[in-house]
């Protein structure tokens, strides 16, 4: 008994109405094996060994198949969010279904190092990966097959304008927030600086050279500086963990929305270094301008 459900499917161009329906004691012979993804599963209420009609038009004709798998679908960042739903079929059903043969609108091709796995997945610099699949898609670009082919890299900057926009956006955010905490550490080392005014003219006056006064202040910037980016840093990796688990969860989704890399925790550190010291140097300048006396208050 059918229920009378109608759901899109993700395929290449054809737009699937698929009924499900109880599991039958013996499955007939043209019965075709599929695989449905997670949310189509769950969405129809269905499992391995279920059946399954299918049909192009909501009026039939009806192919009859099971449900081999469910598996968790690969998403891209630009499927996030669509509700549409995916099934698999093998490539000859696909185009008895469809009524239509010898017709694609794109073939992926996954490589698979003739070393051993993956680079992504035993830790080694993917440059030789990216490096095959170079070659790969010169070589398929030179032959007469009458399609373009490109690397994985190249497919997602041709398709990934909205997110430049994003990142764009971001950086101009992180532009304005550096600017505003270098604002707020030279406003710390200076009321630093006026706290040290009578520790300074004391060194000055029993010896101590500004060489090793001016030092000091720099250490001090320096190190209140890097405890900022240290203590921000953590903030910021709690917070991820928080941004993946929320968006995950209600995406369905694999795909990682925040991530802190050794690149950015550089970055952050060696700009916190360098504001830092640029801070102590102008503390320095404000405290060694007046003379040991002045700074003792006499």
């Amino acid at each position: 008994m059918r229920l009378g459900l109608v759901c899109a499917l993700l395929a290449p161009g054809v737009l699937y109405c698929v009924a499900p329906s109880r599991s039958a004691p013996s499955a007939p012979a043209d019965v075709w094996p599929v695989s449905l993804g997670e949310r189509a599963a769950s969405r129809l209420g269905i499992g391995p060994g279920d059946r399954l009609d299918l049909s192009v038009h909501p009026a039939g004709p009806w192919q009859a198949a099971r449900v081999a798998q469910v598996h968790r679908p690969v998403r891209y960042p630009t499927e996030v969010g669509r509700e549409t739903l995916e099934i698999r079929l093998h490539l000859p059903d696909l185009q008895t279904l469809a009524g239509r043969g010898d017709e694609v609108d794109s073939i992926v091709v996954r490589l698979r190092s003739p070393g051993g796995p993956a680079p992504a997945r035993t830790g080694r610099a993917p440059e030789a990966g990216e490096r095959l699949a170079a070659e790969l898609v010169t070589r398929l670009n030179a032959s007469p097959l009458g399609f373009r082919a490109y690397t994985s890299a190249e497919l997602a900057a041709r398709n990934s304008s909205p997110f430049e926009v994003i990142a764009r956006f971001h950086r101009a955010i992180g532009a304005v927030t550096v600017l505003a905490s270098s604002v707020f550490l030279v406003a710390i080392m200076t009321l630093k600086g006026e706290e040290m005014r009578r520790q300074v003219g004391v060194m000055r006056l029993i010896g101590v050279s500004p060489r090793t006064v001016v030092s000091s202040v720099l250490v001090i910037a320096a190190g209140v500086a890097l405890l900022g980016s240290a203590i921000g840093v953590g903030l910021g990796y709690l917070l991820s963990l928080g941004i993946n688990a929320y968006y995950r969860a209600l995406f369905d989704t694999d795909l990682v929305f925040s991530r802190i890399t050794p690149h950015l925790l550089g970055t952050s550190a060696g700009a916190s270094a360098l504001l830092g010291i640029a801070a102590g140097a102008f503390t320095a300048w404000r405290v060694l301008r007046q003379g040991p006396l002045e700074q003792l208050g006499r």
